[in-house]
């Protein structure tokens, strides 16, 4: 890095006030705003100086298409500015990641794509304002310590390949959002937004999910599905929908500015959110993810821990988010047929579970007997196949119009059905989903 860094030797600010020159442009006031490609180190260990070089660039040139820019400062991975933008600060960013996550850098055949954090201020120009780089040293100190190189070069490369995978999913229209109840006696709690890629060449479902956390890209996937399933609540002023998000994207900053001021401007859209954070990764910090969880609910969304007793989360961090549910991990579901030792583990975890959370949902029931077996152990809700198969449809729509179901955990759609009504090149209509 010591090489690269000489390229890209700090550029002292032109002034530490704003010149006539520069001042003629700015007819409004600027914002100050720092940007970091956050996985500048990896890239330049994966692919080498020459790519890292290009993100640099690649960054600079996706600013300037945005707004009007007067770069006080750069170094590599980093870009101080002065930009007078469209809109808001906030319409910015989303704009910035948005073009980013459409168009990453090509290296040797290689698509890479930039994580990306940043920090804004206004700014006054009365009299002059400081735009030097000790006027940005508190945006540099909330973006945080920058991200360590990746370990295994070979591993991130392959990683960055599947992540490439999903992003050009979503920009050929490959990715639809399936939906599958959270179901208990006679209702149903909410509809889970479930993630499918259709195409011959798209990774596994969970092999997608751990290469996005791997590269860090996984906060820029998760928008895009909660934006989705905003765009749903939005639409529908019924329906209760679920969104997973990597235990990664549960950090209150920049990235969640859009998703917040879309909720805060519909509270009864916010009331009707669940937020269900999946621990496949871990939490940036507990504390912090204590402070996103409550700014969620303060807006009135609901929180769910998913996948509960398979995470990296300790029950003491869980209990620190106040869940209002927590989902138990299928897996002590698919044991408790093994022996009354794993059936009493499943009854302690559910045990456990609603001395956490208001509500307990298990995962996995794919039988009947696995339905009767939840319901006894006390569980509140259940999810699964034998409940519900998941839809690209929107099943909350087809159940309004359905007759009146029987007493017994409700259900919308058979797995046949829902088959039926799946992209026709969709592999998923001859062997079904995953959950």
């Amino acid at each position: 890095m010591a090489d690269m860094a000489a390229k890209f030797t700090t550029i002292a600010a032109e002034s530490a006030h704003l010149d006539d020159s520069v001042a003629s442009v700015f007819h409004c006031a600027p914002i100050l705003i720092a940007l970091r490609i956050d996985n500048i180190r990896s890239i330049a260990k994966a692919y080498g100086e020459a790519a890292a070089l290009a993100a640099q660039q690649h960054l600079e040139a996706a600013v300037a298409g945005l707004a009007t820019m007067h770069v006080t400062d750069r170094a590599l991975g980093r870009l101080d500015a002065a930009l007078v933008v469209p809109g808001n600060p906030q319409h910015f960013t989303q704009q910035l990641r948005s073009v980013l996550a459409r168009s990453p850098i090509r290296h040797l055949d290689n698509s890479i794509y930039l994580t990306l954090s940043s920090a804004w201020s206004a700014a006054s120009f009365s009299s002059g304002a400081d735009i030097s780089p000790a006027g940005f040293a508190a945006l540099h100190d909330a973006l945080g310590a920058p991200s360590p190189a990746c370990k295994d070069a070979a591993h991130y490369r392959r990683d960055m390949a599947t992540a490439a995978q999903v992003f050009s999913a979503v920009a050929e229209g490959r990715l639809f959002p399936a939906w599958q109840a959270v179901s208990g006696e006679d209702d149903i709690l909410y509809h889970e937004c479930l993630l499918r890629l259709v195409g011959d060449e798209t990774p596994a479902v969970s092999d997608a999910i751990a290469a996005l956390e791997h590269t860090g890209l996984v906060r820029a996937f998760d928008q895009i599905m909660v934006s989705v399933v905003i765009d749903e609540l939005e639409a529908d002023p019924a329906v209760r929908l679920g969104v997973n998000i990597s235990a990664a994207s549960a950090l209150l900053d920049s990235w969640w500015d859009d998703s917040l001021a879309r909720l805060r401007s519909n509270p009864a859209a916010a009331r009707r959110l669940i937020v269900e954070i999946t621990e496949t990764a871990a939490f940036p910090s507990i504390s912090s993810a204590a402070r996103f969880t409550s700014a969620l609910r303060e807006l009135g969304c609901r929180i769910a821990i998913d996948d509960f007793g398979m995470g990296f989360s300790s029950v003491r961090s869980v209990l620190a988010l106040s869940p209002d549910y927590v989902k138990v991990d299928a897996f002590f579901l698919h044991r408790a047929s093994q022996s009354a030792r794993c059936r009493s583990t499943l009854a302690h975890m559910i045990g456990l579970a609603g001395t956490i959370a208001a509500g307990v949902i298990v995962e996995g029931v794919e039988t009947e007997s696995d339905s009767r077996l939840v319901a006894s152990l006390g569980a509140d809700w259940q999810q699964g196949h034998h409940i519900h198969f998941p839809s690209t449809l929107r099943p909350w729509i087809a159940r309004r119009n359905a007759p009146a179901a029987a007493s017994g955990f409700a259900s919308t759609m058979t797995a046949s059905d829902a088959a039926a009504f799946l992209p026709a090149n969709s592999p998923y209509r001859s062997i079904g989903f995953s959950g």
